[in-house]
């Protein structure tokens, strides 16, 4: 059997390691990566081996020459632009005649090939992905099989939502050569992406083989280190090449230990390394070749590459050191703190946790680094999460942090193009907006500052200006603290596509973007009418409010600082007569006040309008508090009483019985995922989604009963009973694939739906297991006709859950 190596990728998670260096090449214990796979495949008489190559192809010919020394053939095949993973492998087809094996070169696996091989040969398969189970599947692709191992589902690094299984694609594969019929020549092509999902669709012998043993992706900064640590553990079966002088002490040829030095296993020390008198080597401590370390220097849980002087009473704690680099006395570099090639870093200097020096750079004496120096890189969470990209004002949300992100997300755009902005009237809102607003028109970007609005407000004018984008701020409440949230919109005004949000993502960690010349920035206009543009369409799109004599009579509360005189606008225009109570309207504190307003004033209803124009609480006439599901489904038979032929999105866990709510009504329902793209790309025709502008539904209501004229309470009673049971349970956020592929197996002989996590159905009802996007927890839903068989149903799949949750089990 032949092999292919995919070295061709950049790693440009791991930079700056690989600024200089493949990602294949990068070391571990001193070896480049790409050899412990020539030894994996060596040891499974695999021999004939093409390598793909594609960025720095040089350094890896110049390393491994033809093979020979390792045992092996190697035959280069080089793309001068990517080809994508597929088309890599389709560019060496005339060196792949029989069924052969494909493998990352940037990966370490002690897999069994020779049981996946047979495995796939026995099925007779054209395609078989050798698979592991991982704690944390995002970032791979999740992959699903029958009984028999036939694939039946994969995601291409899914949401946490999406994660059904904890079994990911390791990037092994072992194909025949058929399938280069699929592939085309020099295009673009990807296995995951494409080739995989078009023999999943013909039906194709496509198979999954569940491999036991050891696998770690180098993908990130976090993974390299801690892949390094496994093998000084033996967690991973490969050979190292040092001699163990002592349990735990890994030393090279040509390194003798010096008196009084201490040496706190595990450590590894390469060949030529010279350690004074006075060192500490504390555990996990990974010394490359040629180095000099001098006395008094203490170094612990740090990896360093080769010919690098660290002079004396230095303290290195869990860094990462390049080559050729010059550390000077008393230096501190502390967590995380990373070192590019052939820098110098003068005497005490202080490098503090999470810096990043790219290489070449010479940091003078006595110098305290706080931010990375020319790219930085972070790795503390992901940029995007399920709102959008928030946090802690003047803390992890900054002018600074603004600018940034503004600039990668102009780096995804054309020149020229124009990007609203738009904010709450919060202060901190407002002043992030101008700092947003500059990190654009650096990047060439033209803005149009929308002034305030909802966002709501803000889709409105994308569509209608023609924006190519749109940016919202407005402060949230996580935990009862405000945090600053900003949402990036598309040019039609919905939620980036996730793979934007990658894309900004890693434009955004790397500072891969581009400033454009003095001459070229982006220009700065003001528009002051997009709240009066929004409120003019929602008049003209309630044509029975404006035709009828008997305006409602309601009380409107509301947060004044949050879109005051748009509210007021929207009550006038559209409920009529009115009180107006000065209060903060997202406060559950206000509730009892606004339910007494109401009936000692005989009003129709109470409304509560929270942030942005969502948090709707309705009170009815006698002080009755509406549910939140009860208000969901009141939206869409509000939304059905327009009588138009239009499709409304409405999230997965809605109510069983909303179906029944628009039966007789041109109005047709898409169950979606529950993110807010997915519910506004299925809602096209509405002009504002009812359930996500709460203004606009609130119209919807009012017109409904207007339109009939029944009261609230009348419109309520269409709405068939059903009762909800809602249910939180927490776990660790390595378990959640586990967690999801056990529920998943568990309810295999049932019917099921894996639109957004796992819905249940049962005669009862139904459950639906909601992994959290930003938090290490499960959301479980059950609707059903009865109370009681809501609360049997979610009390079995939660009591599923904790059993599959092994560190609640202990």
């Amino acid at each position: 059997m032949k092999a292919v190596i995919m070295a061709g990728g950049k790693g440009t998670r791991l930079r700056p390691l690989t600024m200089q260096t493949p990602k294949p090449m990068v070391p571990l214990l001193n070896r480049p990566c790409m050899e412990y796979i020539i030894e994996l495949l060596k040891k499974h008489n695999i021999t004939d081996i093409a390598v793909t190559v594609q960025y720095l192809p040089e350094v890896i010919r110049d390393y491994f020459g033809d093979g020979s020394a390792l045992g092996v053939n190697l035959h280069y095949f080089e793309e001068t632009e990517p080809l994508g993973t597929a088309g890599s492998v389709r560019n060496a087809s005339t060196f792949l005649d029989e069924t052969f094996i494909v493998i990352s070169g940037d990966a370490l696996t002690d897999f069994n090939l020779d049981d996946a091989i047979a495995f796939h040969q026995e099925r007779e398969s054209i395609a078989t992905i050798v698979l592991t189970e991982v704690d944390t599947p995002l970032e791979y692709g999740v992959v699903m099989t029958d009984q028999e191992g036939r694939i039946t589902r994969f995601l291409e690094k899914p949401n946490w939502s999406e994660v059904f299984s904890d079994t990911v694609n390791t990037g092994i594969y072992i194909l025949e050569p058929t399938i280069f019929e699929l592939i085309p020549a020099k295009q673009v092509y990807d296995f995951s992406m494409q080739l995989f999902p078009l023999l999943l669709e013909n039906h194709a012998p496509l198979f999954g083989y569940i491999a036991e043993g050891y696998w770690s992706d180098i993908g990130n900064l976090q993974q390299y280190r801690e892949t390094q640590f496994d093998m000084l553990d033996r967690k991973v079966q490969v050979h190292i090449a040092a001699d163990e002088i002592a349990p735990g002490i890994f030393v090279e040829n040509h390194t003798t230990l010096t008196d009084r030095v201490t040496y706190i296993g595990p450590v590894y020390i390469g060949a030529n390394t010279h350690i004074a008198p006075g060192a500490i080597l504390g555990e996990y401590s990974i010394i490359g070749r040629s180095n000099q370390i001098l006395q008094g220097t203490h170094i612990d849980r740090t990896i360093l590459w080769d010919h690098n002087q660290i002079g004396p009473d230095c303290e290195l704690q869990s860094a990462l050191v390049c080559d050729r680099n010059l550390i000077g006395q008393r230096t501190q570099l502390q967590e995380n703190a990373v070192i590019g090639s052939g820098c110098t870093l003068g005497p005490e200097v202080t490098l503090k946790s999470n810096v990043k020096l790219w290489p070449n750079k010479v940091i003078l004496p006595s110098s305290k680094v706080h931010t990375s120096i020319i790219w930085g890189e972070q790795t503390m969470h992901q940029l995007f999460r399920g709102k959008g990209v928030y946090g802690i004002p003047n803390s992890e949300m900054t002018p600074e942090f603004a600018g940034k992100l503004a600039a990668a997300f102009g780096s995804i755009l054309s020149p020229t193009t124009t990007v609203g902005l738009c904010s709450s009237t919060h202060p901190f809102a407002s002043m992030m907006k101008f700092a947003f607003a500059a990190g654009l028109q650096a990047a060439g970007i033209h803005v149009l500052d929308l002034g305030t609005g909802t966002t709501a407000v803000c889709r409105n004018s994308v569509q209608t200006m023609q924006l190519n984008g749109a940016v919202h701020m407005r402060m949230i409440d996580i935990q009862g603290q405000d945090h600053l949230l900003i949402e990036l919109l598309d040019s039609q005004g919905l939620p980036l596509a996730k793979s934007l949000e990658r894309k900004i993502e890693n434009a955004f960690w790397q500072e891969d973007f581009i400033r454009g010349p003095v001459n070229q920035i982006g220009e700065y206009r003001q528009y002051n009418y997009a709240e009066t543009d929004y409120m003019q369409k929602l008049v003209k799109a309630l044509s029975a409010i404006a035709m009828l004599p008997h305006p409602v009579f309601a009380v409107l509360q509301y947060d004044p600082q949050d879109h005051g005189a748009f509210i007021e606008r929207f009550a006038s225009q559209i409920l009529g007569h009115r009180i107006i109570l000065h209060r903060n309207g997202s406060s559950k504190a206000h509730d009892k006040e606004l339910i007494d307003t109401v009936m000692h004033t005989d009003a129709d209803f109470g409304i509560q309008l929270g942030r942005n124009g969502q948090g709707l609480l309705l009170v009815l006439r006698d002080g009755t508090r509406i549910t939140d599901e009860q208000l969901l489904a009141l939206k869409i038979l509000a939304a059905s009483k327009l009588n138009k032929s239009v499709r409304l999105g409405v999230p997965v866990s809605a109510p069983q019985i909303v179906e029944s709510l628009v039966a007789d009504s041109p109005l047709s329902l898409v169950r979606t995922k529950e993110n807010n793209r997915a519910l506004l790309e299925s809602s096209r025709d509405f002009l504002f989604h009812p359930l996500l502008d709460d203004i606009y539904a609130v119209s919807l209501i009012i017109q409904a009963m207007m339109t009939e004229s029944i009261t609230l309470e009348g419109l309520i009673s269409q709405i068939p009973y059903f009762y909800t049971a809602k249910e939180v349970i927490p776990c660790a956020w390595h378990e959640k694939g586990s967690m999801m592929r056990q529920i998943l197996k568990a309810t295999k002989h049932q019917a099921t739906e894996l639109i957004d996590g796992i819905k249940v159905m049962t005669e009862e009802g139904w459950v639906i297991i909601l992994p959290d996007h930003d938090e290490p927890l499960f959301r479980v839903i059950a609707h059903a006709s009865s109370e009681t068989n809501a609360e049997r149903m979610i009390s079995n799949y939660c009591n599923q859950l904790v059993r599959s949750n092994s560190p609640l089990r202990k």
